[in-house]
């Protein structure tokens, strides 16, 4: 079809409002920008240009296109991750790159994508955020009454940052919120004499705090740093360091209050789990990162396939531990081990590699470590705190780091699988429309440049 102005418009609005739906869960820069690219070059608008920031997206065509050169912005107004509705942005931008639709069939897929609802009810979110808890709580080493107790704190916890969050209250300050029931219900219950004897509360605040801090987009962080879109990484950093200010704030609200009443609020110096616990280690591991898929409502061959990521990282940081590596060490072992397991799997289960991966970490979350340097800051133990804090900021880097690499070594370990079941496979290299090689392969969005489309019709600007 011959391109006119009017076209032109309606090409950059869908590629525009495809693109918002992958930033807004939490898709890496990179793979929005490349996704954007591909839709515009699909109906016929070539050399594009692109500019990402955490909150919004600039598409412009320059001279030489009818009606050009036309800008085009579209404000990314919320950001929280839904698998689903990832994964359905990820499927229609393949479809409009191999079968090219019609735009009137794509733009009322779009409406139908931001305004239908989610996949499962709210309360499943709920208990599955309850599973996370309890599943993080059991690879800490607690009871079962712990575990219990950890499961329905974050339940209760997640309702009321439903109710905060209905009335448009800041997330820094559901965080504070939520970081201060999980440490002040633990902390009454102690200092009632209701926990059983031997059982330290850290482990409930510590499973609380990494739930709370699950949802962060640190894998999109990192990997907007690695591929060069340095703003975007920052701003995404900053949410992130807000996010954890407001857990430490209301950690330190409940610790104050509980140091008044006589609680010992610290974390217990060996928290480890038994060797002889490896089964349950690996079964809290699968059942966390499977409810974790859930509750940002994953499909539920997703969820099982992030399970199974979740086993095999928790197996791999054991391992890597029982050698001797450190938690930043084991954690980055782990965590490659998850990303290389999605991306394989990714394609045969047609689901982004994204899903998978976020979901697989969960257990991974160093959430003992942050509550440790919350509590010694809170109670002036400078030092040690800021030492745990940089732990966890080494393992949060180490998770991030670990899965964006996985993916890089998919395509070379799939060849040599190929290799040795005797079928010579051909590399199957990715075209990018930057004019070059891309560093990284995608964990969202469109993998491969459009058919038919030559390298170098579109420029991402890295921002």
């Amino acid at each position: 079809m011959a391109l006119t102005e009017e076209r032109v418009r309606r090409v950059l609005d869908v590629a525009l409002r495809l693109g918002e739906t992958l930033l807004a869960r939490q898709a890496g820069s990179a793979d929005v920008a490349d996704s954007v690219l591909a839709v515009a070059a699909a109906y016929g608008v070539p050399e594009a240009q692109v500019n990402i920031t955490a909150d919004a997206i600039t598409l412009s065509v320059p001279r030489g296109v009818p009606g050009a050169p036309v800008t085009a912005m579209w404000l990314v107004t919320s950001r929280s991750p839904d698998y689903t509705r990832l994964y359905e942005a990820t499927r229609l931008a393949q479809r409009i790159v191999v079968e090219k639709p019609s735009l009137d069939e794509v733009e009322s897929q779009l409406v139908e994508l931001s305004k239908g609802g989610h996949r499962y009810p709210r309360w499943v979110s709920t208990v599955s955020l309850a599973v996370m808890a309890a599943s993080m709580s059991l690879l800490l080493g607690a009871g079962a009454l712990v575990v219990v107790l950890a499961g329905l704190t974050t339940a209760l916890i997640d309702r009321v940052g439903r109710v905060l969050n209905n009335h448009r209250v800041p997330l820094l300050f559901q965080q504070v919120v939520g970081a201060a029931l999980a440490t002040g219900v633990t902390v009454c219950l102690d200092a009632a004499g209701r926990l059983p004897a031997g059982q330290a509360p850290s482990l409930v605040v510590a499973a609380s705090i990494a739930v709370l801090l699950s949802g962060l987009a640190t894998v999109g962080t990192v990997q907007d740093a690695i591929t060069g879109y340095l703003l975007t990484a920052t701003s995404r950093g900053v949410e992130i360091l807000l996010s954890s200010i407001g857990v430490l704030v209301g950690v330190t609200i409940a610790v104050r209050f509980g140091v008044l009443a006589g609680v010992d609020v610290r974390v217990t110096p060996d928290l480890s789990v038994p060797l002889l616990s490896l089964p349950t280690r690996v079964i809290a591991g699968t059942l966390g990162a499977a409810a974790a898929a859930v509750a940002n409502y994953a499909p539920l061959r997703a969820a099982l396939a992030a399970g199974a990521a979740g086993a095999a990282g928790s197996l791999l940081y054991l391992v890597a531990s029982m050698f001797g590596a450190s938690a930043v060490a084991a954690s980055f072992v782990a965590a490659l081990g998850i990303g290389l397991a999605g991306a394989l799997c990714a394609r045969s289960l047609r689901v982004p590699p994204l899903v998978i991966v976020m979901a697989g970490i969960f257990p991974l979350v160093p959430g003992l470590s942050l509550y440790r340097g919350f509590v010694d800051l809170s109670t002036g133990q400078y030092t040690p705190g800021l030492a745990s804090l940089v732990t966890a900021s080494g393992i949060a880097l180490a998770l991030g780091g670990g899965v964006v690499l996985g993916p890089l070594l998919a395509p070379t370990l799939r060849r040599e699988l190929g290799h040795l079941r005797g079928r010579r496979t051909a590399a199957r290299g990715h075209r990018w429309r930057h004019g070059h090689v891309h560093r990284l392969p995608a964990l969202a969005g469109v993998e491969t440049s459009p058919a038919g489309a030559e390298p170098g019709t579109g420029q991402a600007v890295q921002g």
